[in-house]
This record gives structure tokens, C-alpha cells and sequence, in this order.
């Protein structure tokens, strides 16, 4: 194990000691930290400095030697006075930032410290009469065996499960009848069976409990209480639920805006809540719960709610979480260091939506605030329902679809088709209109799913429902990253491309579509005009442009790398048109275009580069290679693709 490995580990466990540090700290100061509190406190800031140490970390190693000083007067008097809380708090943000890389001595924290120690010898009880010595730790459980793993070899393994996922559909797929065959249905059973394990565990170690991220919010919390002249229990539930990592690793800052919302917006101060009748101490509560396929994370608090004129325009506008969350709104009545300038509910709200998720806000004025973030436990699966439109098969994620109805009749409200149901009014789309593409007319009482997300109810119109499934979904890479109103893509077991559509953008109604950007649902058959080679390492790049060729009556090859491609170019002479990307694994695209340019049997094949690097000296690299057209990220969009595909097929 080399020295930055070591680092990563001390790192780690410094930090978790340094939340038990806070923690406790907060608990001593709120008067309710067990017996052992000192003991704990010293043995952590002791571990510290001794890892700081064998890695000759000498900044941390002198910072944590003066805290264990002070700690250690204070666990011979048996007391620590509620004056040093601050300070210590503060070497605990000091030691932090250095366990980070900070490289700030962090003089002015030391000499603070020195003068502490020096009131405390001055003011020190003498020993116990008999002599005894403070109670030594009681031993410790052994601690249950860890292996550090990095984390690109989970990643990896969890790519490998959710392959599997599309090698089973697709073997589904291809039995087809024999899958009325006893025999084979046991041995699928079986088969079922162990992959879903092996996809748990897979899954269990992709993700990490939410205790890794939340040390730091009840410092938080008690700081922006205090500096707000209020005083405020934050009550945590549920810290053990996992999440994925990549989402957990993120979520730090949004779940601080809302916490930090709920006691500057929402408690009151002590005068404010003995004229309501409640207690002085305010109560805002942190729960985390594991819902299926989501993680639910809750914050509520018991404070003043938003006012009811707040709740009257939400009326209105359809939902309480649109007002709150609109780019620099506020319900405080005055700008101060933590309420004040609209920022933070729309932050929260957007980075829930990068991951699929959805946020909704609930308040009754005098009772408190409810803030929901309802999260995908993990990133790569996903249970959704597949439908399809113009013959495109598109994946709703399940946890927003309410239920699926019949559209037999529909009515006109302001202009706008709505269906009624169960008495409730809600507006019908086209899914369609909601992508700006054109498809066919509808059959009769065609099929319309009830979107629920973000406080909003709608109804979207497709041709045909294909089911419920479990998809492995990936990203549409940065050369499709432009594409909206997506979450990813999915393969299915047909070798079909799913679009996994965002439900909250459809809930908002088609006002916001790009036709730009669109994916067509239907495209004019065009008679065998010819055969395309897409070469490309992203698999899921790669099989997106197949099917988008394909929908316009291409034949299409494809091929990982510039190696591959140059042994499917020698098996198959009616490949007509070479798409390639630049940077791939064993042959770049540049070093391909080189190599076909320099075979006279076909330097004249046509070869369009379609890549994210689109600088004017990438371009002039990739001409000069001997690309016919080169097409960079920043223009691309299917209509174009395809405008110049049908121009060199027809040189």
C-alpha cells in the first residue's frame, strides 16, 4: 500500500472521529452526553494524533496534541466548562480543513488553546483523595473487518450487473415461446434468484450510509440557532439507510440549505413561541427511510410555517414547492447572513432533478414545514414503465406514475384537454407534444399514465403500454447531453433504445419543449440507402446513434475501436459510410481515418467524425486526417446527423 492510500485512510477515520468530536461536544453542551463523554472526546483527539504522526502530519499532529491538553485538564476535573465549547468546536473546523490538505498552521487556534490551558492549570481541582486515576476506556468490541476497495472497481462491478440485466432480457427476449417450457422456467427461476442477490450485493456496496455525510449539520443547526438568537433541537432518525454514493456524496450541501431554512425561516425565538403556546426550544426533525427503489429524506420542523398568503399563491400556481423553489424567492421580511436572498430551495430542487428525483414542500401556518427529497436508492437500475409512442419505447420511472387509465373522453378547460377523474380535473398531453415530435393520430381510448411530480398531477397520452421492468440506465454521454427532458437511456431486451423520460418535466406541460433538440418518433422510410459503420467505446453512445440511424432506414455495423472497425471494414465491403469517434481504447478515430486513407482499396470511403472535442485545431486535425465532415458536440443534433449521413451516402 503506497503513502497516499495510507492518507485516504487516515483521512477517513480522522473525519469520522471528528464528527464523534462534535457530537459529543454538542451533547455536553446541551447537558445530555453520557458518563464517558471526556474519555471519548480524548481517546478520538488521541487517535487523531497519533495517524498524524505516522504520516508526519506535523500541523495536524501539533493542533491535535494542544486539544488533547485541553481535554486532558478538563478529564481530570471530570467537567468541561460551557465557555470552551466554542473554542474546541473551532480546532475541530481547524483540524478538519487540515485533515483536508489545508496547509494553514492554524496559529491563531493554537495560541487560544495554549491560554486555555494555561486558565485551566491555574484553576485545576487537585486529584481524588484516594489517588484513582480518571476510568480507563472499557475494551472494545472487535471491530467487524473492513476492506478498502476503490471505488472504480464498484463501479464497475455494478456496470457489470446491470449488463447482465440487459443479457437476461434479451435471453427472455429470444426464447420467446420456450418460455412456456417447464424446464427452462425452473432454470430462470434459478438463474432470477442469484442474479438478484448478486445485484444486491452489488448495489450494498455501491452505496453508504447516510451518517457518512450528516456530522457537521447539527454544529450547523446549533450555530445558525445561536447566531439567530434561538434555540433549537435537531433530532436525527434513520442515519443508517444507505444511498448511492454518488448521489450521498453530494446531498451535504442541499440538505444544509434546508436545514439551515427550517430554523431561519421557520422556528421562532423563545418570546415568539411562548406567545404561540409551544415550548421555547424548537424541534426540527432529520429522518431518512428506504422506500422500495427510493430513499425518502424528511426534514420537519415545528416553527411558524410559511404565511397564508404564501399558501394562497401556491394555490395558483399549482404547487406549494413551485413558489418556494422559483429562483430568488424568499418569505423573509429582511436580508441577514442566513435568510434573506431566495437562494437555496432552488438549488436543493435542481440537484434532486439531476438524479430523478423529486422534492415537494408542505407547511399549515402556526404548525411547521415538511420538505421531502425522495432520491433513487441507486443510480444504475431503475423500475420504470415502458410505453411506447410512434413505435419509440420510452421508460416512465415507476415511483412517479399514480396509475394508468383508459382516455375515452376528454374535456376543454381554457383551452387546454383535461380528464376527469375521481372528480379531480387533470390536463392531458400527448407524449408527443411533451418531446416536440411528431407522431401518428391515436387509435381509440388510448392509454394515459398519471404522472405525480412536483406538487403536479397530469395525464400523458401514449400509443400502447409494454409493462413494468427493471432498466439499467445510462447516461446519454456529453455528446447527447443536450437532449432534454431525459434522465438517460436504456437498452432493451429487443436491442431497442428506451429514452427514460423526467418526470417532472413532464409534468410542467409542453410549454417548455425544444423541438431543436426533439427525438423524432417517426421518420420517413427511406429504400436501403445504404450502410453506416458507428464506431464508438460508449456503449450507450454507440447504440443510441445506431437506433437513430436505423429509425431513418439505415443499415448500421458498429464497432468499439479503431481495430474493430478496421476488421469489420475487411469482412464487409457494402459498409458505405464511416462514422467515428476520436478519443477510443486501441485505435483512436484519428489514427482510423489515417489507416482507411491509406488502403487504396478504400481511401475513397466517406468518413464523418462526430466527437466532443470541437475546437477550431481539433476540427483542422481531424480534416487533415481525411475526415469528409466533422461534427462537434456543440452542433449536434439528430437532424443534422442525418442531413449529413444522406449527403455522403449520396456523393
Amino acid at each position: 500500500m503506497d503513502d497516499e492510500e495510507f492518507l485516504g485512510i487516515f483521512r477517513d477515520e480522522a473525519n469520522e472521529r471528528l464528527d464523534n468530536i462534535v457530537d459529543t461536544l454538542l451533547q455536553l453542551e446541551r447537558g445530555n452526553a453520557g458518563e464517558d463523554a471526556l474519555n471519548v472526546l480524548f481517546r478520538d483527539a488521541h487517535t487523531i494524533k497519533g495517524g498524524a504522526g505516522m504520516l508526519q502530519l506535523d500541523d495536524v499532529r501539533s493542533l491535535a496534541h494542544a486539544f488533547e491538553d485541553v481535554l486532558a485538564h478538563a478529564r481530570e476535573s471530570g467537567v468541561l466548562p460551557p465557555e470552551l465549547v466554542d473554542p474546541l468546536l473551532r480546532t475541530a473546523d481547524a483540524l478538519r480543513a487540515q485533515v483536508a490538505g489545508d496547509t494553514d498552521p492554524a496559529t491563531d487556534v493554537l495560541d487560544e488553546l495554549k491560554e486555555i490551558r494555561a486558565s485551566l492549570e491555574g484553576k485545576a481541582s487537585p486529584p481524588a483523595a484516594n489517588g484513582s486515576a480518571p476510568r480507563s476506556p472499557q475494551s472494545a468490541a472487535p471491530a467487524s473487518r473492513t476492506v478498502r476497495v476503490p471505488t472504480e472497481k464498484v463501479d464497475r462491478l455494478l456496470d457489470l450487473v446491470g449488463e447482465t440485466v440487459l443479457h437476461r432480457r434479451r435471453l427472455e427476449y429470444g426464447l420467446g415461446d420456450r418460455l412456456e417450457e417447464q424446464s427452462v422456467n425452473d432454470e430462470l427461476d434459478v438463474g432470477g434468484r442469484l442474479f438478484d442477490e448478486l445485484k444486491d450485493a452489488a448495489i450494498q456496496m455501491r452505496t453508504l450510509p447516510l451518517a457518512t455525510i450528516i456530522g457537521h449539520l447539527p454544529r450547523a443547526v446549533r450555530d445558525i440557532a445561536s447566531a439567530s438568537g434561538k434555540e433549537v433541537d435537531l433530532v436525527v432518525g434513520g442515519a443508517e439507510t444507505e444511498l448511492d454514493r454518488v448521489i450521498l456524496e453530494s446531498l451535504s450541501e442541499p440538505l444544509a440549505h434546508v436545514l439551515r431554512n427550517a430554523v431561519a425561516h421557520g422556528i421562532e425565538t423563545p418570546p415568539e413561541r411562548r406567545q404561540a403556546g409551544k415550548v421555547e426550544i424548537g424541534r426540527v426533525e432529520l429522518h431518512a427511510e428506504q422506500r422500495g427503489r427510493l430513499v425518502e429524506i424528511t426534514v420537519r420542523d415545528d416553527g411558524r410555517g410559511v404565511p397564508r398568503e404564501v399558501l394562497a399563491e401556491a394555490g395558483r400556481e399549482g404547487s406549494l414547492t413551485d413558489v418556494l423553489t422559483r429562483p430568488g424567492y424568499s418569505t423573509a421580511d429582511e436580508v441577514t447572513e442566513f435568510a434573506g436572498r431566495g437562494v437555496g430551495l432552488d438549488a436543493v430542487r435542481a440537484h434532486v432533478e439531476t438524479y430523478g428525483g423529486q422534492l415537494e414542500i408542505e407547511s399549515e401556518p402556526g404548525r411547521g414545514t415538511v420538505v421531502v427529497l425522495r432520491l433513487p436508492l441507486a443510480l444504475a437500475l431503475l423500475d420504470v414503465l415502458l410505453v411506447e409512442r410512434g413505435d419509440a419505447p420510452f421508460a416512465i420511472p415507476l415511483a412517479s406514475v399514480a396509475e394508468v387509465v383508459a382516455v375515452e373522453d376528454t374535456h376543454a378547460l381554457e383551452e387546454q384537454p383535461v380528464l376527469v377523474l375521481r372528480e379531480r380535473t387533470l390536463p392531458v398531453f400527448d407524449l408527443a407534444e411533451l418531446l416536440g415530435a411528431d407522431a401518428p393520430p391515436f387509435a381509440q381510448t388510448p392509454p394515459a399514465v398519471v404522472i405525480s411530480s412536483g406538487g403536479r398531477r397530469v395525464a400523458v397520452m401514449c400509443d400502447r403500454l409494454l409493462g413494468e421492468e427493471e432498466v439499467v440506465v445510462k447516461p446519454l454521454g456529453e455528446l447527447l447531453a443536450g437532449l432534454r427532458r431525459y434522465l438517460g437511456a436504456s437498452i432493451l431486451g429487443d436491442g431497442r433504445i428506451a429514452l427514460v423520460l423526467d418526470p417532472l418535466h413532464l409534468a410542467v406541460g409542453p410549454g417548455h419543449a425544444a423541438r431543436s433538440r426533439s427525438v423524432a418518433l417517426v421518420q420517413d422510410a427511406v429504400p436501403d440507402p445504404g450502410k453506416v459503420l458507428v464506431v464508438e467505446d460508449s456503449f450507450t453512445v454507440r447504440e443510441l446513434q445506431r437506433s437513430i440511424l436505423e429509425a431513418a432506414g439505415y443499415r448500421v455495423e458498429t464497432a468499439r475501436d479503431g481495430r474493430e472497425a478496421l476488421e469489420r471494414l475487411d469482412r464487409d465491403p457494402e459498409i458505405g459510410l464511416l462514422l467515428t469517434d476520436v478519443e477510443m481504447p486501441e485505435m483512436d478515430g484519428l489514427e482510423l481515418t489515417r489507416a482507411v486513407r491509406a488502403d487504396p482499396e478504400r481511401s475513397e470511403l466517406p468518413i464523418m467524425i462526430v466527437t466532443t472535442r470541437g475546437s477550431d485545431e481539433d476540427r483542422r486535425q481531424g480534416l487533415e486526417a481525411g475526415a469528409d465532415a466533422y461534427m462537434a458536440k456543440r452542433s449536434f443534433d439528430q437532424q443534422a446527423l442525418l442531413e449529413s449521413v444522406g449527403r455522403l451516402l449520396a456523393r
